[in-house]
């Protein structure tokens, strides 16, 4: 089983969108494991957006819970957390994705809670989110994560989650998607090399 904690300890970093992106893809292998996202996050948008994406008519390619309870039934568990402290079922997973947006508050909070939980014995990955590289500021942010992956500000983010759709729906008529699959796919490949480390 792959597990991954989608975790900050601030809110509004993108740890939802990544967290349902995440899943989506990982469903799609060739094995079709069963996925699990866990919606740990009081804001509830993993399950709101499963909600919309069902009204929509939309199929989702993984199941969506509120709690780990029937975890050991699939072979893919994406816990998506709230911001602050980790709970219990942070423990249990192999690797924690850690978004932080290119910002020195941002950046000071990630690399704090990096530091706390890799003294913790955790596998971390930070994640930088939302770029844009038309910003010199955002490029010399992204100098210190050279060689890693990232996550431009594309709109297909966005779009498909507000249409109950992720990157990987295929016939939405969004744009920008092809990008968008190549950052999540470079990050998915990190993560799955993070936890056979």
């Amino acid at each position: 089983m792959f597990s991954c904690s989608v975790w900050s300890p601030k809110g509004g970093v993108g740890k939802s969108t990544l967290s349902i992106n995440l899943a989506a893809r990982l469903a799609l292998e060739t094995s079709r494991p069963r996925v699990l996202l866990v919606d740990l996050d009081a804001q509830q948008s993993g399950r709101t957006w499963a909600a919309q994406a069902k009204q929509c008519g939309h199929t989702v390619p993984f199941d969506v819970a509120a709690s780990d309870a029937q975890a050991s039934a699939y072979d893919i568990v994406i816990f998506d957390h709230a911001p602050g402290m980790l709970d219990a079922s942070a423990l249990k997973s192999q690797v924690t994705l850690m978004p932080l947006l290119p910002s020195f508050f941002d950046a000071a909070a990630a690399i704090k809670g990096q530091a706390d939980q890799v003294a913790k014995g955790r596998r971390v990955m930070l994640l930088p989110n939302r770029l844009e590289m038309n910003f010199a500021s955002d490029i010399a942010f992204l100098a210190g994560f050279v060689g890693k992956p990232y996550i431009r500000k594309r709109k297909a983010y966005q779009a498909t989650i507000a249409r109950g759709l992720t990157i990987y729906a295929d016939k939405s008529g969004i744009r920008g998607l092809h990008e968008a699959r190549r950052e999540m796919d470079n990050t998915i490949d990190a993560l799955i090399d993070l936890a056979a480390a």
